[in-house]
């Protein structure tokens, strides 16, 4: 007995440093932001990044992959190892509106992730030049009527959300709006504050500095509510565009094989992450309403997203021309 015993314990031996490697984490895990420094990718990124490497004790450094609106960190994630240790902030652009949009994306965006959770929902804000002559989104609407085609609005990039958001209310005013894309919305944002183009649609994270300071005026909110933050900002709703209501939701995705096991672990400390003081008292002041949807619900309503969202850019007639 005593010698089938101790053979029993050396044939488990090899395996039992292997299970105690296997808790995660037990080293650095990389976020994986698809905007440029100061986005507002990046701010939930970087906020998020600091109470997870606070809870567990490991690093949670933060990559910015910027470029073609999300293609790029994207694609890097898709094609990572799924060991749970590459994960990136994803958002309804990329995920959810570039799969009807581009024909060349080189991954694909339904089989190719694993959603685990919504870290954040915030509106987008119409923002406009303090010098600019709008008062409000009446004003803004009148002068756009007065000069077909005349005016311009700016955003991060083609087909993002900050795009067909400005295409809805075009189509919801009757107005002709051109749209300037740009490589970030950090470089629209500054032509807006130099009055080089009348307004921008924005993350309320990334405008919220520059609507403080003064250096832009803040004309609408995107979503039903107005934001917590900056509750004087009126919705399009409230000012006669009740059909215009978008939200941008950020989210954190890996690849698609990342075991069950390391998805439930990384979705435990999310939960705590998102609870903690440190977190919401810093999405409260930029106007993100924090999440937490579970994995298996997140992933659900990721893909309910592309449905909703292609059948937008049917309707639009958007393209990324």
């Amino acid at each position: 007995m005593r010698r089938r015993s101790l053979l029993s314990a050396l044939a488990l031996a090899p395996a039992m440093p292997a299970l105690a490697q296997a808790a995660w984490p037990n080293r650095p895990v990389r976020m994986i932001s698809s905007a440029p420094p100061g986005g507002a990718s990046d701010i939930l990124t970087r906020t998020l990044a600091q109470a997870l490497q606070d809870q567990t004790g490991q690093p949670f450094p933060v990559e910015n992959r910027a470029g073609a609106g999300g293609v790029v960190a994207s694609d890097f994630v898709a094609k990572s190892a799924p060991d749970g240790y590459t994960w990136m902030t994803t958002n309804v652009g990329p995920q959810a509106i570039f799969p009807s949009l581009r024909r060349d994306l080189p991954y694909d965006t339904r089989r190719d992730f694993r959603n685990i959770t919504i870290i954040g929902t915030l509106p987008l804000v119409l923002i406009v030049s303090k010098d600019q002559p709008f008062a409000d989104l009446a004003g803004y609407i009148a002068a756009a009527k007065a000069r077909p085609g005349a005016m311009n609005f700016g955003s991060g990039g083609n087909g993002t959300l900050h795009h067909l958001t400005g295409e809805l209310l075009k189509a919801a005013a009757g107005v002709d709006i051109a749209h300037v894309p740009y490589r970030g919305a950090q470089a629209a944002t500054a032509d807006v504050i130099g009055g080089r183009i009348e307004g921008m649609w924005d993350s309320l994270p990334s405008a919220a500095v520059h609507i403080r300071s003064g250096a832009v005026r803040a004309l609408a909110v995107s979503t039903a509510t107005r934001s917590a933050a900056f509750p004087e900002i009126p919705t399009l709703a409230e000012q006669g565009f009740p059909t215009v209501v978008t939200t941008n939701w950020f989210g954190l995705a890996g690849p698609a094989a990342v075991p069950d096991e390391v998805v439930r672990a990384f979705y435990a400390q999310l939960q705590r992450a998102l609870a903690s003081e440190a977190v919401r008292s810093r999405y409260a002041s930029i106007g993100v309403e924090p999440g937490g949807t579970p994995p298996d619900e997140t992933q659900a309503y990721v893909l309910s997203e592309m449905d909703r969202w292609g059948a937008v850019v049917r309707a639009t007639g958007v393209t990324l021309d």
